[in-house]
């Protein structure tokens, strides 16, 4: 899975539903568009009744001046239709937009102080379809099944009461279609549209999952030797995909089916119930009228096949809005003036769905001014307990503090950025341009500053040497980078925000041996206002550390200085004999093959 973590420096806001708030004017803007879209019906279907009366008025050859009133109105529903439904797209889109920036917004507020640590259930695809297709389920729900039933009440009930008035049999066989099938047949198109809608959701979103796979995995699958493999995944995918989108066609065509007969069936009643009781041109005018009245039942339907897709979607939101934590009582605590100090207090971690604890028992004390290193195999829980020093995620058991304030208890955005920032294992680089990635960690930071932080993190020749320097173009991800060039930048981006404690998780990964121990030995450099925990799957250079902790399976089995553990046996003094021995044979000279011949 890859998750998308918030950038180093970037400070979280406050928690929030995915809900969408409504402000004033969006309810101001919805209001005006749902009247709009019922004048604009009945400008449509009085456009239908004036036209009718001015034909069949007109075949009766009356005196021009019987007939001016009738052009005037057929002109003027035209001309009223077609404004009024503009206003309404208008005024809905607008509202609805404005609404839907909001909702994803929070979203993404939602599900960034949980990245990466907290998002192992969802994979990217599952993460862009839940953010893109169930969020705009809301946007229907605004659009195709709110206005439509609003204008279809107002509209169809308005007319229902004129027909009553003109011929009371002809209103009653007009309520009677109405109720069929602008109620009847829409319900019956929900009920049974429930559990193909649930099914088709699903596949939609496991296709998408499975496509973010192939197109954004396609070297490592290639590499492995598994495209076949999950290229016929995705394949069975998209087949589940369109037997649904047929399963849900099939469901669907009886309801419109009956929707047709059930219009056709409603006119000729009142057809013929107008040509028994009125003069022929009160009789055509009522046939055409509650044809056209009986149009409204088609966007009904749609809404019902719409709301009960949004209800599968509102469903999956709700997934993600139970990751929400819970807001500190009375807006949080705020950090302490001066120096401050990170601590772990028997600190356990167990994540959900896992049997095995990811952490157990941890405790460390890290001070201003204090540099303490992680070290152990792949695993043991080092990125854990880093993602813990962020806040990205909650300890299960013990406490994590900062200043002598537990972090669960902090205000919202106190964290971060000037407080406790750093680099994490899954470190994203966002689309733009070297200068507004690296000012997204630190606002405002004058070029002097962006090049010294690209200095320390080794990629200030690298950078140079783009054309256009820091104004290089970045892709998406960085994806014309190589993963030591965005693990550099990544790395500049969090010395740049300069936290009060920095922690770094193996800033020196993809960089060759040389260019780590340089980089290493800047980030351990002495400075008494800043702490340090690094993370690093090399030993070599941790000599400037005050105090290694070594993990293994989620409990601290070692701690000490370099020297102190290269004394003792265990893990730490074999992975450093290790280094060195595979350091000195990448120095040594390759012998010639005259000599090799010799040898041999």
């Amino acid at each position: 899975m890859t998750a998308v973590p918030p950038f180093p420096g970037a400070p979280p806001a406050p928690s929030a539903a995915p809900a969408p708030s409504l402000s004033r004017a969006d309810a101001a803007r919805l209001v005006c568009a749902a009247l709009a879209a019922a004048l604009g019906e009945a400008c449509a279907i009085a456009l239908t009744a004036s036209a009718t009366w001015l034909i069949c008025r007109a075949s009766q050859q009356p005196p021009l001046g019987a007939l001016m009133v009738a052009v005037v109105a057929v002109r003027a529903f035209a001309l009223g239709r077609g404004a009024l439904r503009y206003a309404e797209r208008l005024w809905g889109h607008d509202a609805t937009l404005r609404i839907m920036e909001r909702l994803r917004g929070r979203l993404l507020t939602l599900l960034a102080p949980h990245a990466p640590y907290g998002l192992r259930a969802f994979s990217r695809g599952e993460l862009l379809n839940r953010l893109v297709a169930d969020a705009d389920a809301v946007q229907d729900a605004l659009l195709r099944v709110a206005l439509p039933l609003l204008t279809a009440l107002l509209v169809g009930g308005g007319v229902t009461v004129w027909s009553a008035l003109v011929l009371p049999a002809a209103g009653w066989a007009l309520a009677a279609g109405l109720l069929l099938a602008c109620v009847a047949l829409p319900l019956l198109s929900a009920l049974t549209g429930r559990r193909t809608a649930a099914r088709l959701s699903a596949a939609r979103a496991e296709l998408a999952a499975r496509t973010v796979d192939v197109v954004e995995g396609a070297e490592d699958l290639a590499l492995c030797g598994a495209t076949e493999r999950v290229v016929r995944d995705e394949r069975a995918a998209s087949r589940a995909v369109a037997r649904s989108e047929r399963s849900a066609a099939r469901t669907a065509a009886v309801p419109a089916a009956a929707a047709v007969l059930v219009q056709l069936g409603t006119t000729a009643a009142v057809a013929v119930l107008a040509v028994r009781a009125a003069d022929p041109v009160t009789a055509a005018v009522l046939t055409l009228t509650a044809l056209a009245t009986l149009d409204l039942a088609a966007p009904v339907r749609t809404a019902a096949d719409h709301l009960t897709r949004l209800t599968t979607s509102l469903h999956r939101l709700r997934a993600l809005h139970s990751l929400r934590r819970p807001v500190p009582a009375e807006g949080g605590r705020a950090l302490p003036e001066g120096p401050l100090t990170l601590e772990f207090t028997d600190v356990g971690v167990t994540h959900p769905g896992s049997a095995r604890a990811a952490l157990t028992g941890v405790g460390l004390l890290l001070a201003p001014g204090r540099r303490i290193a992680l070290v152990g195999p792949s695993g043991s829980g080092k990125s854990t307990l880093a993602g813990l020093a962020l806040g990205l995620l909650e300890p299960t058991t013990g406490r994590v503090a900062l200043g002598g304030v537990p972090l669960a208890e902090l205000a919202p955005g106190t964290l971060r950025p000037r407080s406790a920032a750093g680099l994490t294992q899954y470190h994203h680089v966002f689309a733009g341009t070297v200068r507004e990635h690296l000012l997204l960690a630190r606002p405002g930071a004058d070029e002097d500053r962006l090049w010294a932080a690209l200095t320390r993190a080794g990629a200030a020749d690298w950078v140079r040497g783009l054309p256009g320097g820091l104004d290089a173009g970045v892709s998406e991800d960085a994806a014309a980078f190589s993963g030591g060039e965005r693990r550099r930048l990544g790395l500049a981006a969090a010395l740049l925000a300069d936290p009060a404690v920095l922690v770094l998780d193996e800033p020196t990964e993809s960089l060759a041996p040389r260019e780590a121990d340089a980089v290493l030995a800047a980030l351990l450099a002495p400075r008494p206002d800043r702490a340090v925990l690094l993370i690093s799957h090399r030993t070599i250079g941790l000599d400037a550390a005050d105090e290694i902790l070594v993990l293994d399976g989620g409990r601290v089995v070692q701690r000490g200085t370099h020297a102190e553990l290269l004394a003792a046996p265990g893990h730490y003094r074999e992975r450093h004999r290790t280094e060195r021995a595979a350091e000195a044979q990448q120095q040594r000279p390759a012998r010639s093959p005259a000599l090799a011949a010799t040898a041999g």
